[in-house]
């Protein structure tokens, strides 16, 4: 039974994000992904961690 529902809900998720309103869906949460990554401040913290991976 959960294989039917996993099947049900990945055909259903696949069309949608086939359609053009899915895509748009996509790429604005790609541009968010890509904004917020280059944000100065979130790259702030990334290499503060790297430093302290690279310590130890």
């Amino acid at each position: 039974m959960k294989a039917v529902t996993a099947l049900a809900v990945g055909i259903a998720l696949g069309y949608y994000l086939g359609t053009e309103k899915g895509r748009e869906q996509i790429d604005q949460a790609k541009k968010l992904a890509v904004d917020t990554w280059n944000d100065p401040r979130v790259q702030e913290k990334v290499s503060e961690v790297q430093e302290k991976v690279a310590k130890n």
